[in-house]
């Protein structure tokens, strides 16, 4: 499932991209004022501008999958609004009021009313139920939230890909143009050479200025996604051990 909607994102960004590209050079084409002409040529413009659209392409897929993960976050968060486990002071639970608990999370889950809180609320039921033990069933909740923060962690390594390969693609485009610019070098002396050389000189620079640019916003919505996530499993582990596995009590 996750492929596929990489593929999907992948094919949105291709297209979303080229479009781009091909508006900037159609505004670029049709204004008349050399300021805005520049402003325009400045983010890929003009033909030369292929790089451009490779750092468009980028940016835009990072940007699908960081947004499509905090969707998923914001989702779990509804799980709270269930009310799962009771919150009032000094409650304690029985190993009944456990076990019933775990029931009424299933019946949850049957509704379509699955969530990670919901989860893992029920596994910790479960354990407890296993060997009526707290602290392993503490030292199993702390493990089980830890590999799920860890899982979903991964799925960003292509995000992270992402934002050291626009930069880089930066690098690239101005490497290209410079060369290109260096092998004009022998229209120097005529009338039309000089502008084609300032053209490939502006947008060799052009490329690593935008690359640099997207690439801090693209980081800027991975490091948000990365504190809307430790929040999120911070704030879960808290709930579950607060009103769950302290409140149980057992009589010797």
């Amino acid at each position: 499932m996750i492929t596929s909607k990489r593929i999907y994102h992948l094919a949105i960004s291709l297209v979303a991209a080229i479009v781009l590209w091909f508006v900037l050079i159609l505004l670029a084409s049709l204004t008349s004022a050399p300021g805005l002409k520049r402003f325009f040529e400045a983010f890929g413009g003009s033909f030369g501008g292929y790089v451009h659209s490779v750092i468009y392409t980028a940016f835009i897929f990072g940007l699908l999958e960081i947004v499509d993960y905090q969707k998923f976050i914001r989702k779990q968060i509804e799980g709270f609004k269930l009310n799962l486990l009771p919150v009032q002071d000094q409650l304690v639970l029985s190993p009944q009021e456990v076990a019933k608990i775990k029931l009424n999370i299933i019946d949850l889950e049957k509704r379509g009313l699955s969530f990670l809180l919901t989860d893992f609320v029920k596994r910790a039921c479960t354990q407890y139920r296993n060997n009526q033990s707290i602290s392993e069933t503490l030292q199993v909740l702390n493990v089980q939230i830890d590999n799920s923060k860890t899982e979903l962690e991964g799925r960003l390594e292509i995000a992270r890909f992402l934002i050291n390969a626009i930069a880089s693609l930066g690098f690239i485009g101005t490497i290209l143009h410079l060369a290109a610019s260096i092998g004009l070098f022998h229209l120097a002396k005529t009338e039309e050479g000089m502008p084609l050389i300032t053209q490939s000189l502006n947008v060799s620079f052009d490329t690593t200025f935008i690359a640099l640019f997207l690439g801090l916003i693209l980081s800027y919505f991975y490091h948000r996604y990365l504190e809307n996530l430790d929040t999120f499993y911070s704030r879960m582990k808290s709930y579950i051990i607060d009103n769950l596995i302290s409140r149980i009590y057992t009589q010797e």
